[in-house]
């Protein structure tokens, strides 16, 4: 509640009667013959009604999603060796900031996939991520070129050793119990790709 709503609601109550109710009683015990009634009859009435709208509480907004909840993005299905595996896609560079960020628990073919611009030096941690992960960097041209496994909440930067287009990451243990390598080939579908920019 804002201050402004404090002091308006502390207005509205004398006793624990709202100002409203206070004010009718004392219109019942106004004398009827008075001469002014009809004015001052008019005056507590508008006042009442002020104070009936002063005192009004309405609903607070729904809370809004939290910076510490994970992110679901939408998916895509690509293809890591002989294995099809449906991705969700970071495409920006908030998407990709937050990443898989916050989750608790992966199930065991939760994937995500980052596309970069074009064939650039990366790197990631583990910041506010609760799971160990399995990350691929990859080629423009779907060359698996380095795997590394990433613990948890690891805030140590993990860079790739060559320039690289595409980052995948995987529950632990997803590549090596489908026999994925480095040199192994990933298709990634033409129309999930930006065209690259050229190299300056």
């Amino acid at each position: 509640m804002s201050a402004e709503r404090r002091v308006r609601s502390e207005e509205c109550k004398e006793n624990g009667t709202p100002r409203s109710a206070a004010s009718r009683r004392r219109t019942r015990s106004a004398p009827p013959a008075a001469p002014a009634l009809p004015a001052a009859l008019a005056l507590l009435a508008a006042l009442a009604l002020l104070a009936a709208f002063g005192c009004e509480h309405t609903a607070p907004p729904p809370p809004a999603a939290g910076p510490d909840q994970p992110q679901h993005l939408a998916t895509a299905t690509i293809r890591v060796g002989a294995v099809p595996l449906a991705v969700e896609v970071a495409r920006t560079h908030e998407e990709q900031q937050k990443g898989m960020m916050f989750r608790k628990r992966l199930g065991p073919d939760e994937a995500m996939l980052f596309i970069a611009d074009r064939d650039t030096n990366l790197s990631f941690w583990m910041k506010d991520t609760y799971v160990d992960l399995d990350l691929a960097y990859i080629r423009s041209d779907g060359v698996i070129v380095q795997i590394e496994r990433m613990k948890a909440l690891d805030t140590e930067p993990v860079f790739s050793r060559e320039p690289a287009r595409f980052t995948l990451e995987v529950p632990p243990g997803w590549l090596a119990a489908h026999g994925i390598g480095v040199g192994a080939k990933v298709e990634i579908p033409p129309e999930m790709v930006a065209p690259a920019e050229p190299r300056p």
